[in-house]
């Protein structure tokens, strides 16, 4: 008979009596908008975010309602011509994806390393014509990207850099706060993320012009900031509210202890894994520090392990009673419906009429994306996990390993 399911761990109390007097305070001015009654950076929510740019090492911080419009302002931010190509990973959420067809660019998939499912320098390299204008380099799971080589392959091709830092709170590269390595860092605070304001999210920028780019972006191009630019360009209305504001302030000051329990019990589990033949952990990156938003390996499969990830996964529950996920995406973006038939414009997409040509996703093929999904599992792995539930994960991994051996 099949072992009961262990229950997974629950999160740690997030929220306390710092977050209540916070949301009180704010319902006490009777207004909840983000620009308060004075100059726009002496508002409530900007405020916030100069707190939270010096905390992750930037110049300033703009503050948006999701890590979606995160993306979106830096990327209406870079300016890039309509029907240019932005490289990006196969591998992500949806929302990095979006960001770049709500602007009229053309995604362009790199691939990828499977053992960590993030692409390297090279392989942006490789994904690189004339039309491209930029990279979104995505920090899966909360492990840092290799993102200095990528920064400075961007430099020497002069494309915008643009970091997706949605899961990675707290992790760092070199000694440095992710974001601070392209042009523009863009992170959520949803509610799924190390620290939340129910949703929201900011970008980091390292100059004034781009401080107010974004601003105004993320305002409707209202020009708060009286700059002479009032509805200048099409922007969306992606304002945090003073409501939002008052949770990411106080979150923010939890962050450590959020980041720091993971950062150990992942770091734990990723040495133990490596050490079961046809296990390949994401690992410990070299030259940084991640934060777990959760934890990914893979097995090699065919390989060393002869069995699919599908009866792997089935054996850790009925054996162990562990679930686990598959890979991050069910399968790489572009083998989509989405982009198999670019149902995400109706009609012809405006882009390939700019660019002047046709891009079909039907016949990308990148192995190491495949690889990477096909062979990828998922655990669930947060601040309220114990030991204990790192032996749990590491013990069902290597029975089922030696298993099918």
């Amino acid at each position: 008979m099949p072992v009961p399911t262990k229950p997974i761990p629950k999160r740690s109390v997030r929220f306390d009596a710092a977050e209540r007097a916070a949301l009180d305070a704010a319902l006490q001015k009777n207004t909840l908008w983000y620009l308060g009654a004075g100059k726009p950076d002496d508002a409530p929510v900007a405020l916030t975010m100069q707190r939270y740019a010096d905390r992750f090492g930037a110049h300033r911080a703009v503050a948006t309602s999701s890590g979606t419009a995160s993306l979106h302002v830096a990327i209406a931010a870079s300016q890039m011509p309509t029907g240019s190509e932005v490289i990006v990973t196969p591998i992500t959420d949806i929302g990095t994806i979006n960001a770049i067809l709500y602007q009229n660019l053309i995604p362009v998939f790199a691939d990828v390393d499977p053992d960590t499912a993030m692409p390297q320098a090279k392989h942006i390299e490789a994904a690189i014509t004339e039309r491209t204008r930029g990279v979104v380099a995505v920090h899966l799971t909360g492990r840092p990207a290799e993102i200095s080589d990528i920064a400075a392959l961007c430099d020497a091709k002069g494309l915008v850099l643009i970091e997706d830092c949605a899961q990675a709170l707290g992790a760092t590269h070199k000694g440095k706060p992710l974001g601070q390595f392209g042009r523009f860092g863009c992170y959520s605070l949803n509610d799924q993320k190390h620290i939340t304001c129910g949703e929201g999210g900011f970008v980091l920028t390292r100059n004034d012009a781009d401080y107010f780019l974004c601003h105004n972006y993320a305002d409707k191009f209202f020009d708060r900031h009286s700059r002479g630019v009032r509805l200048h360009a099409l922007a969306p209305n992606y304002r945090m509210s003073d409501l939002d504001g008052a949770m990411a302030e106080v979150q923010l000051a939890k962050l450590d202890q959020m980041v720091l329990p993971r950062r150990r019990l992942g770091d734990r589990l990723n040495d133990e894994l490596a050490k079961i033949p046809g296990i390949i952990p994401q690992g410990r990156p070299l030259d940084g520090e991640s934060s777990y938003f959760f934890f990914l390996f893979r097995i090699d499969s065919p390989g060393v392990i002869k069995c699919s990830r599908q009866e792997f996964r089935d054996q850790m529950l009925d054996l162990a009673g562990i679930s686990s996920s598959g890979a991050y995406v069910p399968e790489p973006i572009y083998r989509s419906h989405y982009f198999l038939n670019k149902s995400f414009f109706p009609g012809k997409w405006p882009a390939e009429v700019v660019a002047g040509r046709t891009y079909d996703y039907n016949t990308v093929s990148l192995p190491g994306a495949e690889k990477a999904v096909e062979t990828g599992i998922r655990f669930i792995l947060h601040e309220g996990f114990k030991d204990s539930d790192i032996d749990d994960y590491v013990a069902a991994v290597r029975m089922v390993a030696e298993r099918n051996s």
